[in-house]
């Protein structure tokens, strides 16, 4: 029975990761929702958060040919309006693309006409807790939030003037409600392990190239200079571990480019010897217990890193390229 219940749990939960990532075509899920209105995420070009305690803004940006979403927020204390921090900037990850995506092609559980428009306190509209504005290539859709119903962490929401009053689902509305830490970039490369082929570690000037070559299955990769299949090199494969589980902290830290001190560049290659991505390490201080910071193809901006994981492989970096 045991067996049964977790092979269960497990297919449940593989049913639903797969209903949140997979935007080829509407899950189930989406499809028992009602359609409001249905749009290309290219004619997207903005969304906008703005509460009492935070403004937050996401904005497709384009670099180097590369189209991406970033945002900024802003928190205010207590309402009144003197920011909390300077405004904090990050690119957007998966549940902030998502979140894009949910708002191209705009679903809610339930449409209740235009009963808010005199029943507006009932719902929490009469001064709704915060408003989103949704610009679109063709014009701007407003829908201000506000109570959630009983017993639920959705939301009811107006699209004014003469729209209708809907209840939005928590998982479309609630990323934007949390701001940056729902909805930031968490993965410092999204491409795995076994698509490497080959590295070039830059350190100071100095260069090193290394070749990656696939084990068995649950042993580690192994490592040899270009050219020397035969030394393998396992003090590296173990540094390369370590590299790879450099993460991720947070953004929004002002640092001035005078004070940060280059640790190391790593550039990675596939199989084909095509880039497929980089990294680089930074910290301001080269005495033990400083900050660290990273920056690669999927951060856009500099990120605050993990200190204890970016210190092991600071620590590491004098004996890697004797």
């Amino acid at each position: 029975m045991g067996v049964k219940i977790h092979g269960a749990l497990l297919a449940i939960a593989l049913l639903l990761a797969l209903q949140t990532w997979n935007r080829e075509a509407p899950t189930e899920i989406e499809i028992e929702r009602t359609l409001v209105w249905q749009r290309d995420t290219s004619a997207v070009l903005s969304i906008a958060y703005r509460s009492e305690g935070l403004d937050i803004d996401l904005r497709r940006h384009t670099e180097n040919d590369e189209s991406f979403w970033a945002g900024s927020q802003v928190s205010y204390q207590g309402g009144s309006n003197v920011p909390a921090f300077d405004t904090l900037r990050f690119p957007l990850g998966l549940p902030g693309n998502k979140l894009i995506e949910d708002f191209a092609e705009f679903r809610v559980l339930r449409d209740l006409g235009d009963i808010a428009r005199d029943r507006a306190d009932e719902f929490g509209l009469d001064e709704p807790e915060a408003t989103v504005f949704i610009e679109f290539s063709d014009g701007v859709q407003e829908l201000h939030l506000g109570k959630a119903p009983v017993g639920s962490e959705d939301r009811y929401a107006w699209d004014p003037p003469e729209g209708s009053l809907y209840v939005i689902p928590a998982d479309v509305i609630r990323p934007l409600m949390l701001g940056s830490e729902a909805l930031r970039e968490r993965q410092v490369h999204y491409f795995l392990a076994s698509d490497i082929a080959r590295v070039l570690i830059k350190v100071e000037g100095r260069e090193r190239v290394m070749v990656r070559r696939p084990s068995e299955i649950g042993d580690p990769a192994v490592w040899y200079p270009l050219g020397s299949p035969e030394q393998p090199d396992l003090t590296f494969a173990n540094f390369m571990e370590r590299v790879g589980q450099i993460s991720i902290e947070g953004f929004g830290e002002e640092v001035s480019a005078e004070s940060l001190i280059e640790l190391m560049r790593v550039e990675y290659f596939d199989e084909n010897d095509e880039p497929i991505g980089f990294l680089e390490l930074y910290t301001e201080s080269r005495e033990s217990g400083g900050n660290y910071y990273v920056f690669s193809e999927r951060t856009k901006v500099l990120a605050g890193a993990i200190r204890s994981l970016a210190e092991r492989v600071a620590r590491d970096l004098e004996n890697i390229l004797r």
